[in-house]
């Protein structure tokens, strides 16, 4: 039989460079997945706002079709006022052949997906990949919290959903305490995202000079400050460059500013890239000698999955679904406080013993390719089959 599953993704659209504007893990979750099912032999379309990229229709590299939907202006809407345009989104949603199943990214395609399920009598599958209540406990200094229609948008999207798919167990529990204690927690269920080997991979350092990584959007959340702060308080006889590559977010310029003044001032040598193509990416991961993730809160943490594949250890935050994407003292080193000198400790450790730095990269290659876009995408198969309530061919 035939089986069609719409990916929504109205914010952002899934070919945006991640670390661009508010492109991240999320379109690399969605281009990743929608790949696998199609070569599952799922119908899978991913759909997004029109926002003046050009062609109403693309592809994806791996040939997913992206349609691209009026709603509002073509051009870039600020993501506070895209909630008012979620209704014309899902009315030209709806006028699409019908969908066996609607899967929501993020709250605001959630908003749109869930009217245009309900009109074609279909399930509808949330994934909020952030939860916004989460979010405003772990809010960095000076940081905007979510309003209050996020989180009440949420809590409704949750209970209104055939099934909420969470990437780690932390995120579970996020999406069941927000939502409310008489939610069926049955309806709330863990699929781990994947990572693609054919791109990340261990190659050979291509320079000489070794140098530490970090690659996210430039934005309060993912607490740079603390990577710069950390690397200048490394022994100077010991203390290798550190490239931050990423674009910064939309109302954040002022932090990126305030992270360029704090580099200037330290010991570190920081170098800023801008986002960067999957390919660099990829690059990127595998000549650092360690990626470091100092974020505040994490859904998953993609990236370290990313890094692990390439064969590149990971410093990171305990925090939110870091402690489920990394691996401590397999494929990183998890750090439970945000103290510089301590991150600069257990990263001087690391680099101070090539042995070790050698059997930590081979152990997270290791690690990470026991996460598969196919597994992800046949866990996926198996919450669409129940949702529906009738058998697919596996």
């Amino acid at each position: 039989m035939s089986f069609r599953v719409a990916l929504i993704s109205l914010h952002t659209s899934p070919l945006a460079g991640p670390g661009s504007g508010d492109a991240g893990g999320m379109n690399v979750y969605l281009v990743g997945l929608a790949e696998a099912l199609a070569q599952a032999g799922t119908e899978v379309e991913l759909i997004t706002r029109d926002a003046g990229e050009g062609a109403t229709d693309a592809r994806t590299p791996g040939g997913v079709l992206v349609r691209f939907l009026r709603a509002g202006p073509r051009a870039p809407v600020p993501k506070g006022e895209l909630p008012a345009q979620t209704p014309e989104f899902a009315r030209s949603l709806a006028q699409l052949p019908r969908f066996d199943v609607v899967h929501s990214h993020y709250w605001l395609s959630g908003l749109a997906g869930l009217e245009a399920a309900r009109a074609w009598r279909a399930p509808h599958i949330l994934s909020l990949h952030t939860v916004a209540a989460l979010k405003n406990e772990r809010l960095a200094p000076g940081d905007r919290p979510e309003p209050a229609e996020r989180l009440s948008g949420e809590r409704m999207l949750v209970r209104a959903s055939a099934r909420t798919v969470t990437a780690t167990d932390a995120e579970r529990l996020a999406v069941l305490d927000a939502a409310g204690p008489d939610l069926d927690d049955g309806r709330v269920v863990v699929v781990a995202p994947g990572v693609d080997p054919s791109l990340f991979h261990p190659r050979e350092p291509a320079a000489p000079d070794p140098y530490l990584l970090v690659l996210a959007r430039i934005q309060p959340l993912k607490g740079i400050e603390l990577a710069i702060e950390a690397v200048s308080a490394l022994p100077c006889h010991r203390r290798p460059r550190l490239i931050v590559a990423g674009g910064t977010s939309p109302g954040h310029d002022d932090y990126a500013a305030a992270l360029r003044a704090l580099a200037e001032r330290s010991a570190a040598r920081v170098e800023f890239l801008p986002a960067q193509s999957r390919s660099a990416t990829a690059g990127l991961l595998a000549g650092a000698a360690l990626l470091l993730v100092p974020s505040r809160s994490e859904t998953f943490g993609l990236v370290a999955l990313e890094a692990a594949a390439s064969g590149t250890p990971v410093v990171a935050a305990a925090s939110g679904g870091l402690v489920e994407a990394v691996a401590d003292r397999l494929s990183g080193v998890l750090m439970s406080d945000r103290d510089p000198v301590r991150w600069a400790a257990a990263i001087d450790r690391l680099l101070a013993d090539p042995a070790r730095l050698a059997a930590l990269g081979a152990s997270a290659a290791e690690h990470a390719s026991r996460h598969t876009w196919a597994s992800t995408a046949a866990q996926l198969r198996r919450v669409y089959r129940h949702a529906v309530g009738e058998s697919l061919p596996e």
